[in-house]
């Protein structure tokens, strides 16, 4: 739920590295005589190395030749990495890496050590002055780091990885050169650090840790430049962190005031963190105390992403005249849209979120440690104990854990936290949403997007949509996304759209040429944007697929009444380890499709384009009183790849209503309608298929739902008595939106 704002550089290595570097030359490892090795290990990495990523492969590159004192190359391969970033995210690109080119420079041009000091004073203020403002704003998030505690990284990979041995693993090799970079360059981050801050109080005032109503904290960051009132952007932040500062002051230096709120119990606050609780609330009382200070205008406009998202619509509920936009980007869609909840359905995760963000006023960091909490839903899925069980199973129990899973349904405790229905009809100040294809909040974001226009016909309301996960959403664009490598339109700088539409509301500057419609979408395979007025045009001309009973998608009814069945053991969990390994990638060579059947579709004729959601309904009779459900749909190209489309996860009991549980008679036959799917944009290619994938949800990442109508947290494998025998009905069907155009 939330993105760690910090780019790269990237400690990744996207190949397997199993290559090995012979050291039989080397008998002694001394960290004060390690450059003979290390220049020796950058050369002969150059030889083996190899990596399709630009931003990785360029990144342990320059870090290796910086290491092995070859610095123009690494100069040129630190422009190489920033090449990759310059478009989607210039203020980044342009600041990522300064450390270390600073440090190059001094070293490449000094006469002695000295020289070195008085290189390196000149080359920084040469660079900062080279930088734009944002760029420069965020230069002290480079200039942090541990040099004793690289130096024991050093010294452990000695004593394990070269001592006593005849070779080293092509990536142990990377990661050596990359800590001996960070140990030299290292100690020259303090003295940066003491210039950043005289620079930086010339143009910014910090007001730090200040309450309102003496429990919300809060932190202002004003523009010294501005001098007369000014508008302010407002963002409401459930995770405090060291960088929040420069990223008010890169809003405030596009001539703005930057307010960051921390909820209740977080930061400096004493109140105990009940977290999407009081932000309809108390986001109002911030506002209330921004237009009585001098220094605002009385205008305020939020941004930000996921719970930052989610709090924005909070503020819309009972919406502050002062409040004149807001900006939310991969909005959580509180409740049972898609967190704690994907329809009606609690995932394990939600546990993982609420100790990291209520274990301590900060962030927990236990939170980063993913292979502490898939072993605690292993531990909890083989077991087959009560998902209410699984806070006790990871150590402690949780209030916040406990008291969402008492609202399994869309109720009023969720109800109160964002608009609900007609709340929507006074919300009438102009909005831009952004999300993406596969933001783990879209759902969120389309519900608050459906919502306001179903409610209220006159809404102003703008979405960017494009080839995005949860945080591309917010501006930080991966070129290659889970296998897919996204058109080149959609390499867009989210981030400035974003300040160009403050200046449109706030300043009233001219609306941001991108948005040429009220939805803007990109069109995955034919690298390009489109806009529509109407969200529901989408639907206009659709083809409808039925399944049958020869695992196909066809075009044509089947009337006859037979059916596909599927068997679930629900007590069998010997797929533990590849559930727990599984990954959904964009696109695959294959797919893992677990208690499932697989429909295909006869290959396309010509091309089409897939623009929407996916909708149908699900005839079927199952031989319990509820089931979980799972739909995965897929563009299987002529050779033979897999692009994921969308996903649907669903409890049937909840399909007609999500505030009302409604049980299923026993092998009885109904139906199920299922809508809340994510949206998607795609040509579909002459030649290729649709493949459907429709099965029951059995995984440690969500709830197991047994079928026997009680509470599903309460129930346990003890309750699954008997397999899951489910016949899906061949009048069953999926329709697909196309567009004409």
């Amino acid at each position: 739920m939330r993105y760690i704002l910090i780019l790269p550089f990237l400690l990744l290595f996207n190949t397997i590295l199993s290559q090995k570097i012979s050291i039989k030359q080397f008998n002694e490892y001394n960290i004060e005589n390690l450059q003979p090795l290390i220049s020796y290990l950058s050369t002969e990495i150059q030889k083996k190395y190899k990596e399709k990523d630009k931003a990785v492969k360029y990144d342990n590159l320059f870090r290796v030749n910086l290491a092995g004192q070859n610095y123009v190359i690494a100069l040129n391969q630190i422009d190489s990495v920033r090449n990759v970033y310059k478009k989607s995210n210039p203020t980044i690109a342009y600041a990522m890496g300064t450390q270390y080119e600073i440090y190059l420079n001094a070293q490449k041009n000094k006469n002695s050590h000295k020289d070195f000091q008085e290189k390196y004073k000149e080359e920084f203020f040469k660079k900062y002055e080279s930088l734009p403002i944002k760029s420069q704003i965020i230069l002290p998030r480079y200039f942090n780091g541990d040099t004793e505690k690289t130096k024991k990284e050093i010294l452990t990979s000695l004593k394990s990885d070269f001592e006593n041995k005849d070779s080293i693993e092509l990536k142990k090799a990377i990661l050596l050169c990359r800590n001996y970079n960070s140990y030299i360059v290292g100690p020259t981050f303090d003295i940066a650090k003491s210039y950043l801050k005289e620079l930086d109080s010339k143009n910014f005032e910090v007001k730090d840790s200040l309450l309102v109503n003496n429990e919300i904290s809060i932190r202002v960051v004003l523009n010294k430049k501005i001098t007369h009132p000014e508008s302010t952007i407002l963002v409401n932040t459930i995770y405090p962190d060291t960088e929040d500062t420069n990223d008010q002051k890169v809003q405030a230096s596009y001539g703005y005031h930057s307010v960051y709120i921390y909820p209740r119990g977080k930061y400096i606050s004493s109140s105990a963190i009940e977290p999407f609780e009081h932000e309809s609330e108390d986001i109002n009382k911030v506002i209330d105390w921004i237009i009585k200070q001098p220094w605002s205008n009385g205008k305020i406009g939020m941004i930000g992403g996921s719970y930052l998202g989610f709090s924005q619509w909070a503020a819309a509920k009972n919406i502050h005249p002062a409040l004149k936009t807001i900006i939310p980007q991969a909005s959580v869609g509180i409740g049972t849209v898609d967190f704690p909840m994907n329809n009606n359905i609690f995932a394990s995760y939600f546990l993982r979120w609420i100790n990291y963000v209520t274990n301590n006023k900060m962030l927990d960091s236990g939170f980063r440690d993913e292979d502490q909490w898939n072993s605690v839903f292993k531990k909890w899925y083989e077991k087959g104990e009560a998902f209410n069980r699984l806070d006790s199973i990871s150590g402690k129990k949780n209030e916040i854990f406990q008291r969402w899973l008492k609202h399994p349904s869309f109720d009023k405790y969720w109800q109160k936290m964002t608009p609900y229905k007609n709340e929507y009809s006074k919300i009438n100040i102009p909005i831009l949403t952004i999300t993406g294809y596969y933001d783990s909040d879209q759902l969120g974001a389309l519900y608050y997007f459906r919502n306001h226009y179903k409610y209220n016909k006159n809404a102003d309301h703008y979405m960017i949509i494009g080839p995005y996960d949860h945080s591309g959403a917010q501006g930080y664009i991966k070129n290659n996304l889970k296998g897919y490598t996204i058109d080149s339109a959609a390499n867009v700088d989210i981030g400035n759209i974003t300040m160009e539409w403050f200046d449109y509301i706030l300043k009233g500057k001219l609306k941001p040429s991108f948005l040429k419609d009220k939805i803007n979408y990109e069109v995955m395979g034919a690298n390009e944007w489109k806009s529509v007025s109407n969200i529901n045009d989408f639907n206009k001309n659709t083809l409808k697929f039925y399944i049958r009973t020869n695992n196909q998608l066809s075009l044509e009814n089947d009337k006859a009444k037979s059916f596909t069945p599927l068997t679930i053991d629900l007590k069998d969990r010997t797929n533990v380890d590849e559930l727990i390994k599984q990954k959904d990638n964009v696109l695959d060579n294959t797919i893992y499709t677990p208690d499932a059947i697989i429909f295909s579709s006869s290959p396309f004729e010509k091309a089409v384009e897939f623009t929407g959601n996916f909708l149908g309904k699900l005839n079927l009779s199952v031989n319990k009183k509820d089931i979980d459900l799972y739909m995965k749909l897929y563009e299987k190209t002529k050779e033979g790849k897999y692009f994921l489309l969308s996903t649907y996860y669903g409890r049937a009991s909840y399909a007609k209503n999500t505030e009302k549980r409604k049980l299923l008679h026993e092998n009885k036959k109904t139906s199920i309608s299922f809508t809340n799917n994510e949206f998607v944009s795609k040509k579909i290619e002459k030649g290729s298929q649709l493949v459907l994938v429709l099965g029951g949800i059995k995984t440690p990442y969500m709830q197991v739902n047994y079928g026997t109508g009680k509470d599903v947290s309460e129930e346990t494998i003890k309750d699954a008595a008997y397999p899951v025998k489910i016949k899906f009905y061949n009048n069953s069907f999926i329709e697909i939106p196309i567009s004409l155009n």
